[in-house]
């Protein structure tokens, strides 16, 4: 989180003014490394200190209480992926934020990569051709090394950021999904596969594991495809593309791309495409944000079909 305060200083959009952590040694020792002059265990004293916004970022068991009680403060609210523990507290917290008038947002780390924004304007130029498949890998190890007690499910927790960038990027709904989940190292479900279909019968993939560091994420198409794995991008298309990150100037060669030839622009454009600051604008109406709370509980019907999925063995269908 300290990282996330660091980003948001890069620019002068918003700043984060006051932080709430019900534990008093970690409150302290945060608002000391961040700098936040206001600090509070409790969560009311903070919504009354006269923010205009507040982003969520503990326990997504927390989420219904502490959204009830902001929006009932008319603050806009910010949470960050996941949204909800399950469809029917995103359900709540969407319409308790629609009758107080307020702005709901979820930040999903992938929507601030300026690559991904590049790729996601290839693909609405039709850059690769008709979209056939999209494969997705997602992991993270810090339950397994003991850094997180909280339980949660691999689909809630992992699969739920790339279903976010899955629609976003192909602007393309989920149908139906199959799925299974594994045990390998923890008594509770800690990985899983599933597969589902967009509209136009674009197939995808998605697996995630809570017992090991991945991350990748693929879309191909009838006249080529791009591939991000860690930090490395891999792309084949039908026609150049001069973007705002990278220029793709030879039809039909690989091209391979590592970051680090690409520190510069990134740079550039890491204060733009920071979210708090994007949400910030999004309140203000001068600019969109990628996932308001409407794409959000898309998404979250269907984690709570892959859910379903994976205890009944059957094809389900999202809605």
């Amino acid at each position: 989180m300290v990282e996330l305060v660091q980003r948001v200083r890069t620019h002068h959009h918003c700043d984060l003014v006051a932080v709430h952590d019900p534990a008093a040694a970690v409150l302290a020792d945060f608002q000391a490394k961040a700098s936040i002059g206001f600090a509070s265990t409790s969560f009311a004293e903070l919504l009354a200190s006269g923010i205009d916004f507040v982003v969520l970022a503990g326990p997504i068991a927390d989420r219904l209480e502490q959204v009830q009680e902001a929006a009932a403060q008319g603050a806009h609210i910010l949470v960050l992926s996941p949204f909800a523990p399950d469809l029917a507290t995103a359900t709540t917290m969407v319409a308790i934020c629609e009758a107080n008038e307020v702005r709901l947002g979820v930040l999903v780390p992938e929507f601030a990569d300026p690559v991904a924004e590049q790729l996601r304007r290839m693909l609405v130029a039709d850059w690769l051709g008709g979209i056939v498949c999209v494969q997705a890998i997602l992991g993270d190890d810090t339950r397994l090394r003991g850094s997180v007690t909280a339980p949660s499910h691999p689909f809630v927790e992992l699969v739920s950021r790339h279903i976010h960038l899955a629609s976003w990027l192909t602007g393309r709904s989920v149908q139906r999904v199959t799925a299974q989940t594994t045990r390998s190292f923890a008594r509770d479900e800690d990985g899983g596969v599933a597969t589902a279909i967009l509209r136009g019968n674009v197939a995808c993939t998605f697996a995630a594991y809570q017992t090991t560091p991945v991350r990748a994420f693929a879309v191909h198409g009838t006249d080529g495809g791009f591939r991000l794995a860690g930090d490395r991008l891999w792309l084949r298309g039908q026609r150049e593309f001069r973007g705002h990150v990278f220029d793709y100037m030879t039809p039909g060669q690989e091209l391979a791309i590592g970051r680090c030839e690409l520190v510069p622009e990134l740079t550039a454009l890491a204060p733009e495409s920071e979210l708090v600051g994007r949400f910030a604008r999004w309140i203000e109406d001068t600019d969109d944000f990628p996932c308001p709370a409407e794409q959000a509980l898309e998404d979250v019907r269907v984690v709570d079909a892959l859910l379903r999925a994976a205890k009944s063995g059957h094809t389900e269908t999202v809605g």
